[in-house]
């Protein structure tokens, strides 16, 4: 399947062709996401089709180790649509699993949640047009609708704001469907004992809870994870708990607390740089995918792939 939806790709021209690279950075374009999903394939990994997006495109999880294993690591990227470093991100570690996989574990990604969202983002870049785009073609923040601290929240505030419409019931997307199906299908036969989430901007590292103030039952053993993978990072990031990051903010029906309390995970959501709005570049004030992504990608997200790679592939 994959490989047929490459061929529909081929051809295709980078993003690289159409932006200015200096300024946004070089980032993949879609069509360059599937060639390096095919590649992982061609590596090892096994890539499978596990559900259709609201506007029909073709959702895949990337799965890594044995798939009998005991234990499983959990990696998630792209929910909201421009943060693209994310990805990146993700796609570094996974191309670094890839050519050490795990004997024992068994390693279940995410690539892209919101393809739908992250394919508007494309073409808004090739366009010119700076517009932001947070939610799926539904106008749901897919990061707001998970069962555990699900809120229902009136779709006023998506049309005004972007955000925090989380969908007329809990897993109402047919993104976030697939993606909890497959979650549940991992968890059927295996301990899913870390997760990683990766999203932008404010290089932090949080930590349930985000949909109460209330400290994770595992607040601890949360903290002694985060605190491992700050270690590991060339730049400096800090740690908080998500509901405490923004005075008075909270997330509620986040990926963070549903890996925690319905798969018992330790669940860390990477917020990736710091972004690329520049105090001494105007332009990238008014600029929305330049405040979420750095103009040089490959570095910060190569060095949130080494942090990674021991949580989510623990040695022993």
């Amino acid at each position: 399947m994959l490989a047929q939806h490459a061929r529909v790709f081929s051809g295709a021209a980078p993003l690289t062709a159409d932006v200015n690279t200096r300024r946004l950075g070089d980032y993949h374009g879609y069509a360059e996401l599937v060639q390096r999903w095919c590649e992982l394939e061609r590596a090892g990994a096994r890539v499978e089709r596990i559900g259709t997006s609201a506007a029909g495109e073709p959702l895949f999880c990337v799965d890594l180790g044995p798939a009998d294993a005991a234990r499983a690591s959990v990696v998630m990227a792209g929910i909201h649509p421009m943060e693209w470093i994310g990805v990146e991100s993700g796609l570094a570690l996974l191309e670094r699993l890839v050519a050490a996989p795990p004997p024992d574990r068994r390693i279940v990604a995410f690539p892209l949640v919101n393809v739908d969202g992250y394919r508007q983002v494309e073409r808004d870049l090739r366009a010119g047009h700076w517009r932001f785009v947070r939610t799926n073609t539904r106008g749901v923040d897919l990061n707001r609708t998970r069962r555990v601290h699900f809120r229902k929240r009136r779709r006023l505030a998506g049309v005004l704001f972007g955000w925090n419409y989380g969908g007329p019931q809990p897993t109402s997307e047919p993104e976030i469907e697939a993606v909890v199906g497959k979650l549940d299908d991992v968890a059927a036969t295996a301990t899913i004992d870390a997760a990683v989430s990766l999203h932008s901007f404010g290089r932090m590292i949080l930590v349930p809870y985000g949909g109460t103030l209330a400290r994770a039952p595992r607040y601890a053993e949360l903290a002694r994870a985060a605190e491992a993978v700050q270690r590991r990072l060339r730049f400096r990031y800090r740690i908080g708990q998500s509901s405490r990051w923004v005075p008075g903010v909270k997330v509620c029906g986040m990926e963070l607390d549903h890996l925690h309390d319905e798969y018992g995970a330790i669940a860390l959501l990477i917020e990736c740089s710091r972004g690329g709005a520049r105090l001494r570049d105007p332009a990238s004030w008014l600029h929305p995918f330049r405040w979420y992504n750095p103009p040089r990608p490959r570095d910060e997200a190569g060095a949130i792939a080494d942090a990674l790679v021991p949580f989510v592939n623990p040695p022993g």
